[in-house]
């Protein structure tokens, strides 16, 4: 189920989680120093990805933050996290692509490599970002999309 409303408590609920795990966490633990646990309880968090209105890197960096983890490692774990799913994603697609005569041309390699040289200059930028800087910006994000697809939702009624 797809409410609307669904999705806006769950962006405001998972922003204030957010906002004070950023503020509580003890932010000590470098990516070096994770745990079976931590990996455990981060790895798991992911499951919570299947409510609408809960990101699958947002709940990782939270449950990271909530394990002790710097920003920088709780984001940079999530990221590696995500590896395996996004490269087991493209080898599904591969052969339904093979299938569909001129799928795999020049265009398709440049958006390829396109694709990964901006999400490479994405995640750099917002590791650096963390290593000086807090949560906030995502906090208020959430904050603000989940009032603006109440007020939508209230609107259309």
């Amino acid at each position: 189920m797809r409410s609307p409303l669904l999705i806006a408590f769950m962006l405001i609920i998972m922003g204030l989680v957010l906002y004070w795990v950023d503020i509580q966490g003890s932010k000590r633990l470098k990516l070096e120093k994770v745990t079976l646990g931590a990996s455990l309880l981060i790895g798991f968090s992911q499951a919570l990805a299947i409510i609408p209105g809960v990101s699958r890197s947002g709940i990782t960096m939270t449950a990271g933050l909530a394990t002790g983890f710097t920003r920088e490692a709780a984001a940079r774990f999530s990221f590696l996290l995500s590896a395996p799913i996004i490269l087991g994603a493209g080898l599904v697609e591969v052969p339904h692509l093979l299938k569909v005569p001129g799928a795999i041309s020049p265009n398709f390699w440049i958006s390829v490599v396109v694709s990964l040289l901006a999400g490479m200059a994405s995640i750099g930028f917002l590791l650096r970002y963390l290593q000086k800087k807090s949560f906030a910006p995502f906090v208020w994000y959430r904050l603000l999309l989940g009032v603006l697809v109440i007020v939508v939702f209230l609107v259309r009624r």
